[in-house]
Formats: structure tokens, sequence, C-alpha cells
């Protein structure tokens, strides 16, 4: 028992120190020593039940947030869960594995909106304002892309191709009413 305990067998230890504690040792000291280890094991296998069951908790959080594509949610979920401990290193290692993972679609999500934001700028430069208008679009559209600075500037570059499009547009406008009246008075 006091071996099962000290490696954090709380089960095992419990059900050996019950087992010890069944028979008639006809030792007052030992029963106490027994006693004593014996609520130690209960006092850890319900410190280890809790600290499992609250880290299934943010388990499934992080499942939650995954499936709706809030990776910054779903990392510090599944952290909590890696933080608390659960006394199995398997388990563990599986939350630390859907920590990384979240941080992996993060980063893809990130690397993607980016790439359109640059896209976008490089229509800018060459005056496409509709590809240009597409590619913040898209980069805006990107699920999970948790990088306000980034939003943002897509947001921006969308504004001004809009912009940039509209006044394209008016002067094409103004233009064509000029040619028109141009040809009307000859």
């Amino acid at each position: 028992g006091e071996a099962a305990l000290a490696s954090r067998s709380y089960a095992e230890a419990i059900s050996s120190l019950e087992a010890g504690l069944s028979l008639d040792v006809q030792n007052d000291s030992l029963t106490a020593s027994m006693q004593e280890s014996l609520s130690s094991a209960r006092s850890g296998l319900a410190a280890e039940e809790s600290s499992r069951a609250e880290a299934s908790l943010h388990a499934s959080t992080g499942e939650a947030c995954m499936s709706s594509h809030d990776y910054v949610g779903a990392i510090d979920a599944y952290d909590a869960a890696v933080s608390l401990d659960v006394n199995d290193s398997a388990l563990t290692a599986t939350y630390q594995s859907r920590a990384d993972v979240a941080r992996s679609s993060l980063s893809d999500a990130v690397s993607a909106a980016r790439s359109k934001l640059e896209a976008g700028q490089s229509y800018v430069l060459s005056r496409d304002w509709e590809s240009a208008i597409e590619s913040f679009r898209a980069g805006l559209a990107v699920d999970g892309a948790a990088d306000e600075s980034l939003m943002s500037s897509l947001r921006g570059g969308l504004e001004s191709a809009e912009s940039s499009k509209r006044d394209r547009d008016d002067a094409r406008a103004a233009a064509s009413r000029c040619v028109s009246e141009g040809e009307a008075a000859l």
C-alpha cells in the first residue's frame, strides 16, 4: 500500500491498505499508520478524479473551439487541461498534442490571411481594384485568423481599394459623358 501510495497509484494503494486493515495485526501503531495512509490515498484519488474531470471539461471546450475555428480559445482550453495534474502522462500528452494542433491551425489560418493581404497589396500597386477587393475579402473570410492587426490591415486595404474603384468608375463615367457631349457637339 505504501509503495502504491508513493507512486501515486491511489486505487491500488486503497485496495492494499483496506486489505491490510482487514487483517488482525494486533499492532495499534501499524493500524494507525495504515489508516493514515488510507486517508492520504483516498484524498489523492479524490484530487486526481477532480483534476481529471476539470481537464476533461477544458478538453471539451477545446474541441468545441476547434470545431468553430476559434484556435486561440482551443489553445487556452488545452493548455489549461495540460496544466492540471491528472496523474496520467498519456492523457497529458494527448492534451498537449491537441494544443499543438490548435497552434498549428492558428498559424496556418494567419498565414493564409497574410498571403491574401500581400496579394491584395500587389493588386493595389497595379491598380487592379477588383482583384485587390477580392483578395482582401478572401483574407477577411479566413476562419480562425485571430490576428487583429492583420484583420485591421485587410479591412483598411479593402476600404481603400473599394474607394479607389469608386473613384475610377466615377472618373470613367465622367469621361464617357464628356466624350458623348463632345460627339453630340460635332
